[in-house]
């Protein structure tokens, strides 16, 4: 379906037309901003944790709100095999969790174009195309990693 298509269609939300318009929710314009507003931050938050042990006048709280993401290895269930699980805090975390959100909804809004349900009587369909947008879609992991682009898409 052609982008002048759907930005016609007065039945579609105005977000929903947005996400409709790109191939996958990592080119929405709003998805840079985000990525580049947060790996902007973590710096910042640095300096002042930097500057709070330097200075204890002041105050660390700041660069707390700011947060930053801490990479945990965990286990995976399989002998000497682990996985790097990204931690974000404060508000890195909510710019994260923004980023989930921008994903989730790009899911969303493509299987109700289709006009897949998770309510219809035969979940099957639904499902399947469910599990095959989530693999097509890089996580927010993948795209904070630099790794979105080694992907299809």
């Amino acid at each position: 379906m052609s982008t002048a298509a759907l930005q016609s269609s007065s039945d579609q939300h105005p977000e929903s037309v947005r996400l409709l318009a790109v191939d996958c929710w990592t080119h929405d314009p709003a998805v840079a901003a985000l990525i580049g507003a947060a790996h902007a931050l973590i710096p910042i938050g640095e300096k002042l944790r930097d500057l709070s042990a330097q200075r204890p006048s002041i105050d660390r709280l700041i660069a707390d709100e700011i947060g930053t993401v801490v990479w945990e290895a965990t286990e995976t269930g399989c002998v000497n095999i682990w996985r790097r699980t990204p931690h974000p805090s404060g508000l890195i975390s909510l710019i994260w969790t923004e980023l989930e959100d921008v994903r989730s909804r790009w899911i969303a809004t493509r299987l109700r174009l289709e006009g897949l349900s998770p309510t219809a009587p035969d979940i099957a369909p639904w499902y399947e195309r469910l599990q095959a947008l989530e693999a097509e879609a890089p996580t927010v992991v993948v795209l904070w990693s630099g790794d979105a682009t080694q992907r299809p898409q």
